[in-house]
C-alpha cells in the first residue's frame, strides 16, 4: 500500500463553474476582438449562438457592454457590434513601490483619465504608509463617477488570493499586511492585489506590447529584478506564487550574497543598486544608470566594461528564460531599460542563436510599451478582469459613488496570519 503523500485528484466541474469558464472565454475574446458581433463571438469561441446570447444578455444587464450598428453594407439587417462600455464607471490602479505611489484612474475601457505620482517611503510605519495610500486614492477619484474597484501592484512576495503583502525585501515593516481588506473597508469597493511584475505583465498583455500574444514574459529591471509570465492569457503563479522570480536565479555561483540567502543571484549583478555600487567600487561618480550610460557612450572604459558585464549576465538569464518558458514574446521594462536606450536591441542580438534550436529564430524581445505606467495599468486590467469575471459579485460589492474626501484615520486590523498559499 502506498503510504506516501496522497495524490491530488483533479475534480469535476459543476454547472456554475462551467458557466464561469464560458463567461471568461467570451470576455477574453471580446477584449481582444472588440468591436465584434454576436456571431463573431460564437465563431471565435466555439460556443453556441444561444450560449453567446445568454452571456451577452448577462453582461448587458450590468451595463458592461455597448451595442452599435455595424457600418458595413450587406444584405439584410446590419449586425450589432459589441464593445466594453467605457463609461460604466471608474477603476483605480496603484503601484506601491520602494520610492513612490503611482495611481491611475481609468474608465472601464482602460483609458487613463488621470494619474498622480507621490514620493513614498515604505520604511516608515505601515500605518503612515496606508494612510498616505488612501489619501492619494481619495485625491484622484472623481466623486461624480461610480467607483467599481481598485487594483494594486506591490513588490512580492504576495498572497494575491487573500490580498496580503507577505514581506517584500527593503519594505520596512510590511509583513503579512492585509492590504485589500483594509482598502475595501476604507473605500467600500472590491480590491485586488498582485506582485508588481506580474501586474505589469498583465498590463502589457491587455494594453501594451503583448496584446496579440497568449504567452508573454515580462521582466522588470530596476531596484530589483522581477518577472511575470502570462500563459494562455492568464498569469502563471506556481505552487507558492513565486513563479517568475528570475531575479533570484543563480547566474554567478560564487557571486555576491543575496538577501534571499543565495549567492550570485541575477539581482545582485544587474539591478540598478548593484550596477551603481559596482560603478562606485571602480571609482566612477554616477548617481543613476542614465549617467553611467552617458559615460559609456563617451568612451569611458570603466563604464563600458560595466555595461558589457550587465549585457552578459542579462543575456544569459534571457537565454535560460527562453529555454525554460518558451514564450512567444519577452518584454523588458523598468528604469534600466529606459535609461539604456540600446539595451533591448543589444540583448535581443546576444540572445539570438544562443537559445535552444529554432526558438532563437522565433522569440521576440521588445521594450515595454507602457513604460513606467506598466504596473499601475496592469492593476487597472486586473480589476477590470475580475469585475468581468464575476460582475454580479463585484458590482454588488461596489459603492455607486465614493463618499468622503480626505483619508480617514488609520484603523486596525492590519495584518493577516502568515500565508504562502
Amino acid at each position: 500500500m502506498n503510504q506516501g503523500k496522497p495524490r491530488r485528484i483533479r475534480q469535476g466541474r459543476n454547472l456554475p463553474e462551467v458557466r464561469a469558464d464560458n463567461l471568461s472565454v467570451v470576455l477574453e475574446a471580446l477584449q481582444k476582438l472588440q468591436p465584434i458581433s454576436r456571431s463573431g463571438l460564437a465563431e471565435a469561441t466555439g460556443l453556441t449562438a444561444a450560449t453567446i446570447t445568454h452571456m451577452v444578455d448577462e453582461l448587458s444587464a450590468y451595463d458592461l457592454l455597448v451595442e452599435t450598428p455595424s457600418s458595413e453594407r450587406q444584405i439584410g439587417r446590419r449586425p450589432t457590434l459589441l464593445t466594453l462600455n467605457p463609461e460604466r464607471g471608474q477603476v483605480i490602479g496603484v503601484e506601491l513601490s520602494r520610492s513612490r505611489i503611482q495611481v491611475i484612474r481609468s474608465n472601464f475601457g482602460g483609458q487613463t483619465l488621470a494619474r498622480l505620482d507621490r514620493p513614498f517611503q515604505p520604511t516608515a510605519s505601515v500605518e503612515q504608509g496606508l494612510t498616505q495610500l488612501a489619501g492619494v486614492i481619495s485625491d484622484i477619484v472623481d466623486q461624480d463617477r461610480p467607483l467599481l474597484g481598485i487594483g494594486v501592484g506591490v513588490p512580492g512576495p504576495v498572497n494575491s488570493a487573500e490580498g496580503v503583502v507577505l514581506g517584500p525585501p527593503n519594505f520596512g515593516g510590511w509583513r503579512n499586511v492585509a492590504l485589500t481588506a483594509w482598502l475595501r473597508e476604507r473605500f467600500g469597493v472590491p480590491c485586488w492585489l498582485d506582485d508588481d511584475a506580474k501586474a505589469a505583465a498583465f498590463g502589457e498583455r491587455w494594453y501594451g506590447a503583448g496584446r496579440h500574444e497568449d504567452t508573454l514574459l515580462y521582466i522588470s529591471l530596476r531596484s530589483g529584478v522581477g518577472a511575470g509570465l502570462i500563459v494562455g492569457d492568464r498569469v502563471y503563479r506556481g505552487a507558492h506564487e513565486l513563479a517568475g522570480e528570475i531575479g533570484h536565479t543563480t547566474i554567478h555561483v560564487d557571486g555576491p550574497l543575496c538577501e534571499c540567502g543565495n549567492r550570485g543571484c541575477l539581482e545582485t549583478l544587474v539591478s540598478v543598486p548593484a550596477i551603481l555600487q559596482e560603478a562606485r567600487r571602480l571609482g566612477l561618480t554616477v548617481g543613476s544608470p542614465a549617467e553611467l550610460h552617458t559615460l559609456a557612450h563617451a568612451g569611458d572604459p570603466v563604464a563600458r566594461s560595466i555595461q558589457e558585464r550587465v549585457h552578459t549576465y542579462l543575456s544569459a538569464a534571457l537565454v535560460n528564460a527562453v529555454n525554460h518558458y518558451d514564450p512567444a514574446l519577452i518584454v523588458l521594462g523598468g528604469v534600466l531599460v529606459r535609461s539604456w536606450p540600446d539595451l533591448t536591441a543589444t540583448l535581443a542580438e546576444k540572445v539570438k542563436g544562443r537559445s535552444f534550436g529554432y526558438l532563437s529564430k522565433d522569440i521576440r524581445i521588445v521594450q515595454s510599451v507602457l513604460g513606467e505606467d506598466a504596473t499601475a495599468l496592469g492593476a487597472v486590467a486586473i480589476a477590470i478582469d475580475h469585475i468581468l469575471g464575476d460582475p454580479h459579485q463585484a458590482l454588488s460589492a461596489s459603492r455607486a459613488v465614493l463618499g468622503g474626501g480626505a483619508a480617514q484615520p488609520f484603523t486596525p486590523p492590519l495584518t493577516a496570519a502568515p500565508s504562502t498559499k
